[in-house]
């Protein structure tokens, strides 16, 4: 059985952090949304937890951000980097920065898809348990709406503007003939949940260790994430029943998380094993078609941009498009042509920062490059102004691009700006 409807201004397919977010800022503008997903519910999983300060004034703008605080969302408003033992590399202050949004804040991706959900305005409407399973186009072969399944039931629902965020797998980019070339990466993490760890307080604290990184940092309601590099497809070759025993010998070779040992336990019963990827799709839109979040790029998490850069392709997304006819073509068309240029630009920033940082905690194997990771990271520990400027970059505040002298400098060059002036290193939340 099909049937065809024509009442909507945007569908967008994938409710992700950028495809919600995207339904939210359309809808303020007044436009009918259709929002589709193929699962019943947000499944909660390891990823999308880190909200960085751009996102958070974004989050206000909506009226996401106290909810989502008296969601239990934990504030963080120092990044450490440390060696296995606790000795501090190198930090940077979230709290040197300007203005209210000077931390960062951690939840769990499902409560913060589903604070987003709560202010869904009544100018969309979200479907669920749907399956997008391909786009139609007009006699121009451009796009103009989806064909859905449900159940045994077939719909043809048409719009001027459909956004595709169906994710790094995404069928739809497909079948708008773009192509992304992904790199993995060789290693992988075992993520693990932590409990009843008050004493994580407001930072997070990346060790550096000859076997990887280890990452921890507070969640709400006095719990914990740990992630653990390992290489790929360790897991599969000692089985989970092996994880008890991995987990001790890296707490012994680490013991500055010997306090998390007992919770770190617990938690293995419900740990995931991640892999990380990275691509840039060559075009952001086709056939009047955007894309968003994961269907558009894939970076390393070492850096928390993976869906802090979602809601920044959906803020710029929806902000070319403000006061655009969805039917003038050739004005949506134009706007779409700014928004590949500035996103593309913007995520391969992204990417390329969040690809070095992956470098230098991940890729210490060999004496020369743990050496090398060390030494670069105690560097920055005797330079705040390197460490203000990494800081910033990744905040999605703006982005400060490195000089071939800053590089000198993060190598050992004397630097006599490398302290911050009294009134930049303000250290206190608004």
């Amino acid at each position: 059985m099909s049937r065809t409807m024509h009442t909507y201004d945007v569908i967008i397919c994938g409710a992700g952090a950028g495809g919600i977010a995207a339904a939210i800022m359309f809808g303020r503008q007044g436009k009918s949304v259709l929002l589709l997903d193929k699962l019943h519910d947000t499944v909660e999983t390891f990823k999308g937890e880190l909200l960085q300060p751009g996102s958070l004034r974004i989050l206000d703008g909506l009226g996401a951000l106290q909810p989502l605080r008296e969601a239990g969302g934990r504030a963080i408003d120092r990044l450490s980097c440390a060696t296995a033992t606790g000795e501090e590399l190198c930090a940077m202050e979230y709290r040197w920065l300007p203005g209210d949004y000077n931390y960062c804040m951690t939840h769990t991706y499902k409560g913060i898809l589903d604070n987003f959900v709560a202010i869904l305005p009544d100018t969309v409407e979200f479907r669920r348990r749907v399956t997008v399973e391909s786009l139609t186009r007009d006699s121009d072969g451009r796009v103009n709406g989806v064909q859905l399944r449900r159940g045994g039931e077939r719909e043809e629902i048409h719009a001027p503007l459909v956004v595709v965020g169906d994710g790094h797998a995404s069928k739809l980019r497909g079948q708008l003939g773009i192509v992304v070339d992904t790199t993995p990466y060789a290693h992988q993490v075992v993520a693990i949940d932590l409990v009843d760890e008050p004493h994580l307080a407001t930072q997070a604290t990346t060790f550096v260790t000859a076997a990887g990184m280890r990452v921890m940092y507070p969640m709400p309601h006095d719990g914990g994430r740990l992630y653990l590099q390992v290489p790929r497809g360790f897991v599969n070759r000692i089985g989970k029943q092996g994880l008890p025993t991995w987990l001790d010998g890296v707490i012994d070779e680490c013991p500055a998380l010997a306090p998390v040992h007992d919770s770190a336990r617990r938690g293995l019963e419900t740990s995931r094993v991640l892999s990380a990827r990275r691509f840039i799709a060559p075009d952001f839109h086709r056939a009047g078609a955007p894309l968003v979040g994961d269907a558009a790029h894939a970076v390393h998490p070492m850096a928390g941009q993976g869906m802090n850069a979602a809601i920044a392709d959906s803020a710029a997304l929806t902000e070319l498009l403000e006061g655009v006819d969805h039917a003038d073509s050739a004005r949506v068309d134009r706007a779409l042509r700014s928004y590949g240029v500035k996103r593309r630009a913007e995520v391969g920033t992204i990417s390329e920062f969040s690809h070095r940082f992956a470098d230098m905690f991940t890729d210490t194997a060999t004496k020369l490059r743990f050496a090398r990771s060390t030494y670069i990271l105690g560097r920055h520990g005797r330079n705040e102004r390197l460490c203000y400027k990494i800081m910033h970059n990744i905040s999605g505040l703006g982005y400060q691009p490195f000089s071939i002298l800053d590089r000198l400098q993060q190598l050992g060059l004397p630097d006599r700006n490398a302290q911050l002036p009294a009134h930049v290193r303000r250290l206190e939340r608004v």
